[in-house]
Order: structure tokens, then C-alpha cells, then sequence
């Protein structure tokens, strides 16, 4: 079925059904390769997997007047977004060093989510500890495509949508189990899921820490066909293309599947967690969530239950939240490098690791590391000799006025007034911006109607 039919059929199932509330989704991985005899796509893998939010969740209403609040920001937020042709980032203020690498540059040139997956199913040919078949050293990424299908528990028969895939995943470079990709038509996929109940999941809080015992939620899929990636020999069984006689069969692949476990025993950079059974095949790739709903992790696979360790044997291991957040960080670090011009890619690695936009009272030493600096002098030059290299001195002369009119206005002020000279500096600081912000848009309104008269004549 196309794309489009898909769209459809999700439209409908919105309309017709109650709201739904889905915390992962069915991944299905296909290959064709060539030099196998192949002439159409079949099933390499499946597994689950799940949306992780690159910006922060939106501000919930605080207080009897806190809707208003958030009404407030998305109306400044469509204002700008009108004014400038791009969306900012969201969630609320932070520090500078705390902002995600994607949250320099707008929401419409970079991925607003990550789909969170195992790399051995992403990429079955990359794992021959796992997977030692000579046929599958054949496949490459380029043989790859891949999708992702909703289900619903009350009717799992027949996906409510199926989305396809870029054809690049991001793997750990560290060779951890765990992978992410993005979608090829982000806005589109993202509002079809999002009228689906498809939810998005947000990394756990550093400050809450893991106790043993903890209740832990898993969500995912079981997929009920053995993968191709683990036959010995490529053809060695029949494709399935449906019911070859009268009677109905059961075609169903993915199931969905919830298990409730406890948090039990930990390394560095792997959890475990006991559940009633040990969780089925399908699930590595699953989120697993805190009794708040928060991502601690993903599944990483199964225990053996002949594990000699009695305290692991059959239980669930994941990747804790804090190993993915790092994971995540390298991936987004170099999605921004790959949008973003060199100087200005540099200048974002300047402001993450001084707090600071331009470096501020820092330099930095021959091995990248920036240290504060404790002469005045030598930071003016250096900032004037970063800015002589972005702008004409015409423009540097007048962001010199600038900084010399707010000078003598904040002395003024502290003279006449007192208080605290940060709050003052602000203070005068945001009267220039708005100042700046009324001259450029009279200068937008008058080109707009300067090409109002052209078009006119």
C-alpha cells in the first residue's frame, strides 16, 4: 500500500476510534541485494523501537493563570516564526552549556526527533558476533530500507500507518548496542503519529537517581516470524506472501506487548531488571519507562535463563538513560556540524563550553581547552579581532558605539541609582535590543511596501 493510503487509513482510524496512547512503535528492516538473486525487497529484521524529543517537552500550566502563560509563548513563538520564517527552539530558558547541539539552529533545517533503536537490527551485517552467516557479509547499507508501523492491541490485524525511513542510521562509536535514524518526511510523519496517540518520550532527570527495586515499564513489540538475519543460509526458507489455501491463517508479525519489571542489579553502563518472564523476542530497542513516564533506558536484549549468575539469569538488560543522553549528544554534535558553516559550527563549540556567546572572558590553549582569562586587555583585542573577521568596519564601528553608549548608561545608572551591576547591565541591555528590534521592523515594513509599489507598477 502507498504511502498516501496510509496517511488515509490513519486519518480515518483518528476519527473513529478512542484516543490511543502509544509509547513505541514496530520496526521493520528490509534488504535486496543483487548479487543474492534478489529482485524485490524482503524482511531482514524487525524489532521495536521508539521517539525520543530533541527539544524539551513543553512547559505544563503551573498555577490558576499558567495556561495563559503558555498561550503567551506559542503566540510570541507563530509571531517569530512569522517574522523570521523559522521556529526557535522550545522549552523554557536555560544556560547556554545546557541547550542541545540542535537547539542552535532553527527546528525547520534539523530533525525536531531521534527514533531510538537496536543497532543489531538496524544493522544486522555490522554485528558478526551476533549474526556469523557468510551470505549476510554481502549486505550492505545501501541494500537497506526502513519503516515503521503502528498497532493497536485491540485490533493488531492491520497497522494503523506505515512511515518510511532515511537510509542512514547513527551508530554508538563505541560499539554499544544501540542506534538512532530519522525519518524522511519529518513534519508529515510526525503530525500522522501525533493523531494517532503516538507519544514522545523525554530522557529521565540526571537528579533522580536509580534504586534497586524500582518499578520499571516496558513497551514494545514481540514479532511472532524469526528474522532472516538468523538463517544460516539466505533462501533457505519459503517468503511468506499470504494464505496459499481455504483455511484463515494467523499472518499476524508484531504484536504489542507491556511487562512491569523491578530494577535489580547494575554495572557502569548496563541495567537489569526482573520481570514475571523473561521478556520475549522483538522487544531490544523497547523503552523502558519510570513510574513518571520518564525514559530510564532501551532495551538491550535478554539474559540467557542458564545464565550462570543465578542474580541475572532471564532478566531484562538496558542502557541506562545517561549512556544514551551521551550517545545522543555525539550524534547531535555531528548533525550540527554537517547543517552548520565551519565558523559558525565553531563558535557553537566555543559558546558550549564557556557559557558564553564568542567565548566571553575565556581563551582557549593548543589543546582546545578554555581557561578564563584574567587580563582585560588581551580579552577586548581578542574579541575585536573575532569580530573584525565577521563584520566590515562599518559594522564593527558600530557595535563599538553600542557597547560604549550602554557603558556610559550603566555608570549613569549606578551613579544615580545604585544596585546590582548585573541587573543593570541587562537591564540597559534589553532596552537596546528592543530599540534594535522597532528599527528593524520599520525597515522590514518599508522594504515590504517599497516592493508593494514595484509590483504595482
Amino acid at each position: 500500500m502507498r504511502f498516501t493510503k496510509m496517511l488515509e487509513k490513519a486519518a480515518t482510524a483518528v476519527t473513529t476510534s478512542k484516543k490511543r496512547n502509544f509509547k513505541s512503535l514496530a520496526l521493520s528492516v528490509y534488504f535486496k541485494q543483487p548479487d543474492l538473486g534478489m529482485k524485490d525487497y524482503e524482511i531482514l529484521s524487525r524489532a521495536s523501537a521508539f521517539l525520543l524529543g530533541i527539544d524539551p517537552p513543553e512547559r505544563k500550566p503551573e498555577g490558576p493563570y499558567g495556561h495563559l502563560e503558555i498561550l503567551e509563548e506559542r503566540r510570541k513563538t507563530r509571531e517569530f516564526q512569522h517574522r523570521k520564517k523559522f521556529t526557535p527552539a522550545g522549552g523554557e530558558g536555560r544556560e547556554i552549556m545546557d541547550l542541545s547541539w540542535l537547539e542552535f539552529v532553527p527546528r525547520e533545517v534539523r530533525p525536531q526527533v531521534h527514533i531510538v533503536a537496536s543497532s543489531h537490527v538496524l544493522s544486522p551485517f555490522l554485528w558478526k558476533d551476533y549474526y556469523p552467516q557468510d551470505w549476510l557479509t554481502q549486505v550492505r547499507q545501501e541494500h537497506c530500507t526502513y519503516a515503521l508501523e503502528v498497532f493497536d492491541s485491540e485490533n493488531p490485524n492491520e497497522s494503523l500507518a506505515k512511515i518510511g525511513l532515511d537510509s542512514t542510521p547513527f551508530h554508538h562509536p563505541e560499539g554499544r548496542d544501540i542506534s538512532v535514524i530519522h525519518f524522511k518526511e519529518e513534519e508529515s510523519s510526525l503530525k500522522t503519529l501525533k493523531n494517532l496517540g503516538v507519544k514522545i518520550q523525554y530522557l529521565r532527570s540526571p537528579e533522580k537517581m536509580y534504586e534497586k527495586g524500582e518499578t520499571m515499564y516496558f513497551d514494545g513489540y514481540v514479532v511472532s516470524e524469526p528474522n532472516t538475519a538468523d538463517d544460516q543460509q539466505y533462501g533457505s526458507k519459503p517468503v511468506n506472501h499470504g494464505n496459499t489455501n481455504d483455511k484463515i491463517e494467523d499472518l499476524r508479525v508484531f504484536y504489542p506487548h507491556k511487562e512491569i519489571g523491578k530494577l535489580s542489579f547494575h554495572t557502569n553502563d548496563r541495567f537489569f531488571a526482573t520481570t514475571p518472564e523473561p521478556l520475549p523476542e522483538g522487544l531490544c530497542g523497547a523503552p523502558v519507562l519510570d513510574s513518571d513516564g520518564e525514559l530510564c533506558g532501551t532495551v538491550e536484549g535478554i539474559v540467557p535463563v542458564d545464565h550462570k549468575d543465578e542474580r541475572l539469569a532471564g532478566s531484562a538488560a538496558f542502557i541506562p538513560s545517561y549512556v544514551l543522553a551521551s550517545f545522543v549528544d555525539y550524534v547531535e554534535r555531528g548533525l550540527l556540524q554537517l547543517i552548520m558553516p565551519e565558523d559558525l559550527f565553531q563558535m557553537a563549540v566555543t559558546a558550549k563550553k564557556t557559557n558564553s556567546i564568542g567565548g566571553g572572558l575565556f581563551k582557549a590553549d593548543k589543546d582546545g581547552n578554555y581557561t578564563k582569562e584574567t587580563n582585560w586587555e588581551e580579552a577586548h583585542d581578542r574579541a575585536l579581532k573575532a569580530l573584525k573577521k565577521r563584520y566590515t568596519q562599518k559594522e564593527v564601528d558600530a557595535i563599538l558605539d553600542t557597547v560604549a553608549e550602554e557603558s556610559k548608561e550603566v555608570l549613569e545608572i549606578m551613579d544615580r541609582e545604585g544596585g546590582d551591576m548585573d541587573e543593570i547591565v541587562q537591564r540597559v541591555r534589553a532596552k537596546t535590543m528592543q530599540i534594535r528590534a522597532m528599527v528593524r521592523d520599520q525597515y522590514e515594513k518599508k522594504q515590504s511596501a517599497e516592493s508593494m509599489r514595484e509590483e504595482k507598477v
